[in-house]
């Protein structure tokens, strides 16, 4: 059961080599990890290693945390099971459907925040949750602290460790925005023994092969511990505490750029007083290598939901994501209200070719597969393979940000951009695949070289990947709220769009550019909600959804929204706080639905811009021109970035 010793601190050798036999498994024909006793007594299991707790149901697929950490442990030689759903079961025996692990309980809220699952922005409860059986029961509200509470009423003694999108962005003192105030770390609240931030595949082999050898959990990478103060390391940056925010919330500032500035492996560790004890979080590890995030994919995976679900209709968020390829992690934008670099970090982790085509065959061999592969791309799908010699040696750069207000000439735009149009090829070109889309958002500032020409994956993009879509988040059209956002201006967005719109009429195709907005967003009053209903207005065009603004835990907007300030720049920012001016912003980007014409008559009120009400009477008698269907598992206002 033990792991190499060498393998956490080298990324290389045993630790992160395939088998023979996880190779053949890539075929969809592994069995799922065990989510019941039966099952374990299927594999002949008396015990479990590890047991993984979510409060997903069960989808064996890579774009699932648990399962994507469930099967690399299993190929490391630990018996894993899954204990989803837990509190679903009527008699209340969901805690007891799996027994007592002999290392470590893991625990993960789901795959996206049980907040975020539960609640709208306008803080109603959500009807439903696709990452759940039926999608009608809501997951616990703060679910990582629910479920660690019974992990250690039903697994007395037995190590808790709590990890994902919910855990990671709340490892220090946070504002949350559903009460409205201040809360101490996560890790204090749940009492869990070590929380886990970033993607977690080396942390959580490291926490078994310690546990295994009898080894403490201290000083981990990307790990975050509770430490009196005689424990602290003698270079530790003591951050604002608890009780100093409480006091004075200005200082968010000082502690998201204490946060920022040692966001790089060898960083310093960073401590925060609770009382008398202190969060203690460990510096980042090294960026995952090539070989490693292949190994992480190169897994047996089934793309299925466990059969237990069938009866109740299966898991929705699997369709849209079902015959995806994930090819690398992480991203360079730095979006003011995502928390991604905090997660996954700056430096593009990618996969090889080989990796990738594995995959690709891997789909095309499945049962079920039609032909159709829905997204070859990433958190930002064409920055597969971006990078700097910087970043990817995990050193810290602060100087300048990597794409704004224009691209840094230190990456690799040319090289990188033929890098990805070859992989597509490739993938498209796999026996038995039909079409290769990318569903995944593209950032349209990096289709231009250094001189500013369209790049030939343009061409291939609109040609062969776009499925009458391409998805592009200009996110806002005024320069006041892009700014505050960390987004190109309008006008990068205004050409591209042109450019598109001419490559699409020269290949023949009848394709749309469908954009992602956001309403509410520190720096957008109402004069500029307006510049992005002229744009809109212009182009005769108004979105299905739109995203309000949620104030996630570790973003820079969610310290714009807490002090009024950016960070960074110390600006002075307006804040639009009040239901009912989000709501105004709102019905002015969805301005086509009936619903919301005197909504939009009294947004242009309040903004003196009466003169705009007759072309908006005007433009109501007219059919929309970009009029897509959003898929069914997309929530609206639903941020899966942060």
């Amino acid at each position: 059961m033990s792991l190499p010793a060498d393998g956490y601190a080298a990324g290389t050798g045993p630790l992160f080599t395939m088998t023979a036999r996880n190779r053949q498994g890539l075929s969809g024909l592994a069995p799922f990890l065990p989510r019941t006793r039966a099952e374990m007594a299927e594999r002949g299991w008396d015990e479990l290693d590890v047991l993984l707790v979510t409060g997903d149901g069960y989808v064996d697929h890579p774009s699932f945390g648990v399962a994507a950490i469930g099967r690399l442990l299993e190929a490391r030689g630990y018996r894993v099971g899954v204990l989803d759903v837990p509190e679903l079961e009527p008699d209340g025996s969901g805690w007891k459907r799996l027994p007592t692990p002999r290392l470590y309980v893991g625990v993960s809220a789901g795959t996206i925040d049980s907040m975020v699952t539960n609640y709208t922005a306008a803080k109603k409860p959500r009807r439903n949750d696709v990452y759940r059986p039926k999608g009608l029961a809501l997951r616990p509200n703060r679910a990582t602290i629910a479920y660690t509470a019974q992990a250690r009423h039903h697994f007395p003694g037995v190590p808790v460790i709590v990890g994902g999108l919910e855990a990671g962005p709340r490892r220090l003192a946070h504002y949350d925005y559903w009460q409205d105030q201040l809360r101490r770390s996560i890790l204090i609240d749940c009492k869990a023994d070590l929380l886990v931030w970033g993607m977690g595949e080396r942390q959580s082999l490291e926490i078994a092969r310690r546990l295994e050898h009898g080894e403490n959990l201290a000083d981990l990478g990307s790990t975050c511990q509770v430490v009196r103060a005689d424990e602290l390391p003698p270079d530790v940056l003591i951050v604002p505490s608890y009780e100093e925010l409480l006091r004075d919330p200005a200082l968010q500032i000082e502690l998201f750029n204490a946060v920022r500035a040692e966001n790089h492996p060898g960083a310093r560790c960073i401590a925060q007083g609770h009382g008398a004890r202190f969060v203690l979080q460990h510096p980042p590890l090294a960026p995952s290598t090539q070989a490693e995030v292949d190994s992480y994919y190169d897994l047996p995976f089934r793309r299925e939901w466990h059969p237990d679900h069938d009866a109740a209709g299966g898991i929705a968020a699997l369709e849209p994501v079902r015959w995806s390829i994930n090819t690398h992690r992480g991203c360079m934008a730095d979006c003011s209200f995502c928390s991604i670099t905090f997660h996954q970090g700056r430096a593009i982790q990618g996969r090889s070719e080989e990796s990738v085509l594995r995959e690709a065959a891997a789909i095309s061999a499945h049962h079920d597969f039609r032909g159709t592969i829905t997204d070859v791309g990433g958190p930002t799908a064409n920055m597969w393979g971006l990078g700097c010699k910087l970043l990817e040696k995990g050193d810290p750069c602060l100087g300048r940000d990597c794409l704004t207000p224009n691209v840094c000439p230190a990456l690799r735009i040319d090289k990188t951009s033929e890098g990805y149009r070859r992989l597509l090829a490739l993938v498209r070109g796999t026996k038995g695949v039909k079409h290769a889309f990318v569903s995944s958002g593209i950032r349209h500032d990096l289709l231009r070289s250094k001189t500013g020409e369209l790049l030939p994956i343009h061409h291939d993009l609109v040609a062969h990947h776009v499925s009458g879509r391409m998805k592009l988040a200009p996110e806002h059209a005024a320069p006041e709220t892009l700014r505050a956002m960390n987004k190109p201006s309008f006008d990068v967005y205004e050409a591209y769009e042109a450019d598109y719109k001419k490559e699409c009429a020269e290949v023949g195709k009848d394709q749309h550019l469908v954009n992602y907005f956001i309403v509410g967003h520190p720096g957008t009053g109402m004069r500029e909600a307006v510049h992005l209903f002229e744009k809109l207005l212009e182009r005769n065009y108004s979105p299905e959804q739109v995203q309000e603004f949620l104030p996630l835990p570790m973003t820079r907007a969610c310290v714009q929204y807490v002090t009024g300030k950016d960070p960074l720049t110390l600006e002075e920012l307006y804040v639009p706080r009040g239901g009912r001016e989000r709501r105004l912003q709102k019905a002015l980007v969805r301005w086509k639905d009936p619903a919301n014409r005197k909504l939009v008559h009294e947004a242009l009120e309040l903004a003196g811009r009466r003169d705009l009400i007759l072309s908006f009477e005007q433009a109501l008698k007219r059919p929309q021109r970009q009029r897509v269907a959003a898929p069914a598992a997309e929530l609206e206002d639903l941020d899966t970035c942060g």
